[in-house]
Order: structure tokens, then sequence, then C-alpha cells
């Protein structure tokens, strides 16, 4: 054999060996990846069939605890904090059927204290004392019902005119405020300021009324003095079921702080005896996401029972309008539990290791890769900082979501679009971080030594 041939044989042997090496490293590769997808099976691991009913039960009972603390956050707020509760009731003041309605409750209170009819008569028969002509005094007889009529029209104008004006803003904040503390107390049951009647929970009128006789006065309507200080009231909730409404509401409010630990506390727990860790976050973010999509059903579902519950002499309009700008709160409180939710559940369905999770998940890191790649062609070097992301990756991650979780949990009733924000910005920093991390560049190889000549 010639030393050619040996040669030849010689090259085949180590492209052989490096082809079995390939495949070595390929299929050990394989099995990593399977054995990090199966379950344990050491002594002591996490197996039993106890572990998937636990936490199955675990799941369901902090998806209904959910909205309750949902429920409670805004009991809380619409109990303890004043302000809170002007946010929900002062918007009222401009909305159209709600100055309607309250238009016509101080048309009732003034005109119980101004008998324009009777006034109108004493007025004509005054006059008819002068010894007017007969036919003048006909006429002026056939003139008291429209003139008793134009000066309803010209009392009913002004107040209208009132309740659309910034000055009646001013005036429902004020009572509202001056009223809270008594709502408060009708609202749970605590307390005898306020006394309820047929289900109904009211503000005074006074303020208001006053600065109506106030402007009447002023457009010359002398009249307007007759009327005495008032202590009339405005309906702005009624139900048969207010004692109901009154247990709920103190239950919630004392529960408002411990429900959400609660929940929070029980997710942890299932997700520290789960089998599978991540199919449970993704199970318990679809069960939130439900569960508040369930309570936002029931709001729209409870809105035509309590408007139909309603008496025949109330506003069904203005009853509309103020069980939903009630109810807005409980809305907006959801809507963000909600896109937190689904964030949750996204990024687990991600980090799937198979599956379609596992396709979207490496079709997002090619064209990370893809970017990156053509940002360092293109010049672009990330120097230590990219060496660092690349390194510290799985720590800046967790900073990252923790940084934006604690600030998120320090607004105080953030929304679905806070939420929404929140994610985004999340899902961007996260992005950014991946396309700056770069590995530290390969050290080129020192060139061999070239071995001395014999002179």
């Amino acid at each position: 054999m010639t030393s050619s041939d040996n040669s030849g044989d010689e090259l085949d042997q180590t492209a052989d060996a490096a082809e079995v090496a390939r495949l070595r490293a390929e299929l050990d590769k394989l099995k990593a990846a399977q054995e990090a997808t199966q379950e344990p099976t050491t002594p002591g691991a996490r197996t039993g069939w106890w572990r998937t009913v636990v936490v199955g039960i675990l799941v369901l009972v902090a998806a209904v605890l959910a909205p309750l603390s949902v429920l409670a956050t805004w009991a809380q707020g619409q109990i303890n904090d004043t302000d809170r509760y002007l946010a929900t009731v002062g918007p009222l003041a401009k909305d159209p059927d709600v100055q309607k309605a309250m238009a016509a409750r101080i048309e009732q209170v003034v005109f119980s204290y101004l008998d324009i009819d009777a006034a109108t008569e004493q007025l004509v028969a005054a006059i008819n004392q002068t010894a007017l002509p007969g036919p003048a005094a006909a006429t002026l007889q056939a003139a008291v019902g429209p003139l008793a009529t134009g000066i309803k029209n010209f009392v009913s104008d002004k107040i209208l005119e009132f309740v659309r004006s910034d000055a009646f803003e001013d005036a429902w904040i004020t009572a509202n405020r001056e009223a809270h503390s008594q709502l408060v107390a009708a609202l749970t049951g605590e307390g005898d300021a306020v006394k309820i009647h047929n289900g109904e929970v009211t503000i005074g009128l006074a303020t208001i009324i006053d600065t109506v006789k106030t402007q009447l006065t002023d457009a010359g309507f002398a009249l307007a003095d007759r009327i005495p200080e008032v202590d009339a009231t405005f309906t702005v909730f009624q139900s048969d079921d207010l004692g109901k409404v009154q247990k709920a509401l103190g239950f919630l409010d004392g529960l408002s702080t411990w429900l959400p630990v609660i929940g929070l506390g029980l997710l942890a727990i299932a997700i520290v005896i789960a089998r599978d860790r991540r199919r449970v976050v993704f199970a318990a973010g679809i069960a939130i996401a439900a569960a508040m999509l369930l309570l936002g059903l029931a709001l729209n579902a409870i809105r035509p029972f309590y408007l139909d519950a309603l008496p025949a002499s109330s506003n069904a309009a203005a009853a509309g309008v103020l069980y939903d700008q009630i109810v807005m709160f409980i809305r907006f409180a959801l809507r963000g539990v909600l896109v937190l939710a689904i964030a949750v559940a996204f990024g687990a369905w991600l980090s799937a290791p198979r599956g379609s999770g596992a396709a979207a998940r490496a079709g997002l890191s090619h064209s990370i890769d893809a970017v990156r790649r053509g940002g360092a062609r293109a010049g672009m070097n990330t120097g230590r900082l990219g060496i660092f992301l690349r390194q510290y990756r799985a720590a800046v991650r967790v900073a990252v979501v923790a940084v934006a979780a604690l600030w998120y949990l320090s607004i105080d009733h953030p929304t679905g679009s806070t939420a929404l924000v929140f994610v985004v910005v999340v899902v961007v920093l996260l992005l950014v971080t991946e396309l700056l991390a770069a590995a530290p560049a390969a050290t080129p190889a020192a060139a061999p030594e070239e071995a001395p000549t014999s002179p």
C-alpha cells in the first residue's frame, strides 16, 4: 500500500470520527432536553396523585378570590377614602340625565314653598281692587293662568340653567363631601347619622336650594325670599335589598387587605408543590382572567335587574347613569387584573419546552439573533454592556420584572390601561436587553512558532 493510500484512509477515519463525535453531541443534547421535561422519578421528588388535586383546588379558590379582592378594594376605597368617593360621584354633576333629575327635584322643593298660582291670584285680586274698567279687569283675570305658567317657566329655566353651570358642580361636590360620612354609615350600617327609609340613601339639598334661592333673588324674582332653610334630600341610591348591600360592603371592607394576600399565597403554594410549575402558572393566569370576565358580565347582568326593581316614580335614566358611575372603578380594576393575568399566561405559554410555545420562542430568538448579527455587520458593538447582559441575562430579566411589579403595586388604583402600559414597557425592556446582549469576541489563536532552520 502506497503512502498516498494510507493518507486517504487516515483522512476518512478522521472525518468519520468527527461525524461520530458530532452525532454523539447531538444525542447528548436531546437526552438532556428530554430529561429536563420529564417528571422526576427520584424518591421524594414531585410525584404523587395528590399534587394535581391540591393544586387544582388552590388555583380554583384563588380564581374565586380574585373578583372578591377587586370588589373588596373598591368597597374599601369608597368607604374610607372621601376623595375616592368624590371621584366616583363627582362626574355625575355633568351628566344630562342627572341634571334633569336634580332640576326636577329642586323644582318640586321650590314650588312646595312657593304657591305660584295662589300668589298670582292674590296679585290680580289686589289690582282689581283699584277699580279697573270692566274689560281691563276681565282681561287681567283671564291672564292669571298664563301669568302663573310664565312665572313657573321662568323659575324652571333658572333652575335648569343653574344645574348646568359650574356653580352646581361645586355645590354638588360640597354636598357629597359633607354627606360622605353619613353615606358610609348608611352603606355599612354603622352609626346613627342616617336613617334609611324604604331602602333609600340620600344627600342633603340645603346648600343647593340656598344657591338657587340666591340666584332667583338676584334675577329679580323677589318671591324666592319666601323659601326657608329646607331639609330636602336627593336620592342617590335606592334598593329594597339595601340591608344585604350593607352586610356585603361591611364584610368586603374588613377583608380588603387580606383577600389579595390570601389569593397570592394560595397561588404561591400551588406553584411550589406542582409537578409542572409552568403549567400551573399558565392555568392560574387563564383562570383569573376568566374570573375577571365573569365579574364584568355579572355587573352588566345586574344593571337591568336593578333598574327594573326601582319604583315607577324614579328616574330610570339617572339611576342607570348612577349605577354605571358607581361600578366604573370596579370595571377599571378588573381590567387591570385581566391584562396582567393574560400577560402571565402568555409568558408561561411562551416558556414551554415544546409545542407551539417553544416554536414561537425559537422564532423570536432567531429574529433577535438576526437583528443582532445585522447590527454587528453594520459596525454596532455593545462592548462591556453587551457582555454583562449576556453573562447575567437571567438576573437582568428577574430585576426588570420585579421592579415593574413593585412599581405597579405601588399605584393605588391601577386600571386596564395602566396594566397594559406596564406589560408593554416590560416586554420592550426585555427585548432591548436581548438585542444588546452579546457574547465576548473570540480571541484569535496564536500563530504556531516556526521551527528554527538549520544554517
